[in-house]
């Protein structure tokens, strides 16, 4: 069996206009102590006994001061790389709105800090490939809404594609704050189990959207925020980790199976504290009746 856990937007910096603002995520991670550590502390438990982590990095690495959105730009040192490696991140997703944040530059430093602390990353034309007990394992990314994204996905999972070949691609897409689903997120995520893809991964509109199952596969339309610091006074902070089992059988996914584990992004009420927590009793089975409703607006 393989485990596949994934995460979503993780806003590792805080807005241009904020850093190290009282309430700003640099500054909570000032009064901490091991700041690199801290961010994943309460859900490393969870992810450090699967096979794959994948995370959503929202946002750019860089020291340059450039940035291109004077209201929503997100920066973090580049050696916040190492809060992913302490929180069992092996792999993000660049393809998102604000990976340009600081231009073409932040973006390059971006990958360079990833490198650096040996984090894996895919999307915008990056493929990453890897092989996970004897089974190869594929991740692909796109940023949803871009007129011929469907096709060269599409193009992109069959090339991909082989017996035993796992492949997961991951969609930035529907509407910021809305629960509802956007007509695109039903054409690109079924789009992608047709072309062959086993596991579908959404996230960007920063609260939980339903999860579908579709021909046998899963489609997970928006898994919310986790370490979110783009957003000090956060209102819904609902999120999950959903964990796919892909069972084998000769190399090959026989069958796949979901677990998904409730979280807050936030364990304060009143503002962010950029350390999600593990639900449990009540909110958790709070959490899954949420998604669980949101599940039945998923499948038409």
């Amino acid at each position: 069996m393989i485990t596949v856990s994934a995460v979503g937007d993780c806003a590792l910096g805080d807005l241009q206009h904020g850093a190290g603002a009282p309430g700003s995520m640099s500054a909570h991670l000032d009064a901490v102590d091991d700041a690199m550590a801290y961010p994943f502390s309460r859900v490393r438990e969870v992810l450090a006994h699967d096979d794959l982590t994948i995370a959503n990095l929202e946002g750019v690495l860089t020291e340059r001061r450039g940035f291109q959105n004077d209201v929503f730009s997100v920066r973090g040192r580049p050696d916040w790389a190492a809060m992913l490696v302490n929180g069992s991140v092996e792999l993000v997703n660049l393809a998102n709105n604000h990976s340009h944040d600081y231009g073409e530059a932040g973006y390059q430093d971006t990958k360079a800090a990833l490198e650096a602390a040996k984090v894996a990353y895919f999307g915008r034309g990056t493929v990453d490939r890897r092989r996970i007990k004897g089974v190869d394992v594929v991740n692909l990314g796109y940023l949803g809404g871009p007129e011929g994204t469907l096709e060269r996905m599409q193009r992109d999972v069959r090339r991909e594609k082989r017996e035993g070949t796992i492949v997961i691609v991951t969609f930035h897409w529907g509407v910021e704050g809305f629960y509802a689903l956007h007509p695109e997120q039903w054409k690109l995520g079924r789009g992608a189990i047709d072309a062959g893809a086993e596991l579908v991964i959404g996230h960007h509109p920063h609260v939980l959207q339903g999860i579908e199952s579709y021909r046998g596969r899963h489609i997970v339309y928006s898994l919310g925020n986790f370490v979110f610091g783009a957003n000090s006074t956060p209102g819904d902070t609902d999120s999950l980790i959903y964990q796919e089992r892909f069972h084998l059988d000769g190399g090959r996914v026989a069958r796949v199976e979901q677990v998904l584990i409730p979280v807050k992004f936030s364990g304060n009420r009143r503002a962010n504290d950029f350390r999600p927590m593990l639900l449990e009793g009540a909110e958790r089975e709070r959490v899954l009746a949420k998604v669980a409703e949101l599940s039945k607006g998923a499948s038409r």
